[in-house]
Order: C-alpha cells, then sequence, then structure tokens
C-alpha cells in the first residue's frame, strides 16, 4: 500500500471522527484533574472511539469510508473479485451493505443475539443460501480484540454446515484499536487493514493507573461528560 495515501486514509477518518464528537484520547501522564472513560464494559480506558455511531447517523461518511476500505484493499494486493460482504451486526451492518452495492455483489447480513449470557452472531434468515466456494469479503467498523468476528465466521459456518467457505485474506477495518502490547495482526488467516489504527489501552479498575492517581473513570456520552473529557 502506497503510504502517502494510506496515511492520507488515516488523516481524512480521524478528522471525520473527530469532528462527530466520537473520537478522544487522554492527553499527557495520568493527572487527578483530567477524568478517563469508563466503557460499557467496565474497562477503564485512555482512549474512545464510537464508530458506530457516526456509520449509523452519518451516512454519506459511511459512503466514503466503504470507499476507502476497498481502495486499501486493492493497494494491499488483493485483485481478485468477491461474491459477498459481510459485518458483525449491528454497527457493521450497513458498512457491509454499502460496499456491496459498491462493489455489485450480495451482502450477508448477521444478527447479533445471547445465549447463555454469550454474545453470538447469527446467519439470518433473510439471506440467499452460500453457493460453493463463494468467496466472502469480511470487514468491521472497529477491532479491540478479535471476538466478535471470529463469531461472524462461525456464525456463517453453523448456518452453512458441509460448505466450503472462502474468506478474503484481508479484513480491512475502519479503526483498529487493539491493545498495542498484543496487536490483532490477523483474525484466523485475515490480515487486518486498517484505515486508522489507535494506541488506545484499556485497564481493569483494580489495575487503573489513571484511578491510582485520582482521576475519576466517567461515561463518555453520559451528562456533560463528554465536555469534561475534552476539555
Amino acid at each position: 500500500m502506497n503510504e502517502l495515501q494510506s496515511g492520507l486514509f488515516a488523516q481524512q477518518v480521524r478528522e471525520r471522527l473527530e469532528a462527530a464528537g466520537v473520537f478522544w484520547l487522554y492527553k499527557g501522564k495520568p493527572r487527578k484533574d483530567a477524568p478517563h472513560a469508563l466503557l460499557t464494559s467496565g474497562s477503564h480506558s485512555n482512549g474512545y472511539v464510537n464508530v458506530g455511531q457516526v456509520l449509523k447517523e452519518q451516512p454519506e461518511t459511511r459512503k466514503v469510508f466503504a470507499e476507502y476500505i476497498l481502495a486499501v484493499l486493492h493497494q494491499a494486493g488483493y485483485k481478485k473479485s468477491f461474491d459477498r460482504v459481510v459485518g458483525a451486526d449491528t454497527s457493521s451492518t450497513d458498512l457491509a451493505r454499502d460496499i456491496a452495492t459498491i462493489a455489485k455483489v450480495d451482502y450477508i447480513r448477521m444478527l447479533k443475539t445471547e445465549y447463555s449470557k454469550d454474545k453470538r452472531q447469527v446467519w439470518h434468515s433473510s439471506n440467499i443460501q452460500l453457493r460453493e466456494r463463494e468467496s466472502i469479503l469480511h470487514i468491521e467498523e472497529l477491532i479491540t480484540t478479535s471476538f466478535s468476528a471470529l463469531q461472524v465466521r462461525e456464525g456463517i459456518r453453523r448456518a452453512n454446515p458441509g460448505k466450503e467457505i472462502n474468506f478474503v485474506p484481508f479484513l480491512p477495518v475502519v479503526v483498529e484499536r487493539s491493545n498495542p502490547d498484543d496487536r490483532i495482526i490477523v483474525v484466523e488467516d485475515s490480515k487486518i487493514l486498517p484505515l486508522l489504527r489507535l494506541c488506545i489501552r484499556n485497564y481493569e479498575p483494580n489495575d487503573c493507573p489513571y484511578c491510582a492517581i485520582g482521576s475519576m473513570a466517567i461515561k463518555p456520552k453520559q451528562g456533560d461528560n463528554w465536555l469534561k473529557l475534552t476539555t
């Protein structure tokens, strides 16, 4: 991939996320007077990005990201065609559909559900059954761990037993924010292709260096917390 163009994609993605008010990074060292983020998972973090919100609320930006994803896939050396596009429900569904529309192929709709407190991605009943040897482009709006992406693939296989399923050997994502010390490089045999890679760390509350210094953990989108974080 051309480094200049790759950097341009990253810059433009970051600018759009910042303009939408869904992107924040802690500045400097932990300080008592500067709060940090409390995530939905219960973890604490020095960064926050809600790509899914932008994709749902700004269809034009979503289309731009879809075009970027196809561009970086081509620049990474993948010149072959693919038959379908899939992304995790719910935040990546519309992005996958837009990419499929641009590429003039079908998309696979997944459905997020829960069994015994385990979140799963299952095959939606509206999907056309896979034909033999179809290739699937798997995309995601955000990668923190590989859990959701693996659930998507497991859901497809469960719904198509006995069929040979071929995933494109690249998995493009809008934002990759996995732990810098344990960076996710591949999901199965598909190399991660991020439009924007962020250095964000998550901490358990009992092991949080920000809490240790007296910084308060707050939910970014609750009340006026966003203002507290960004100022």
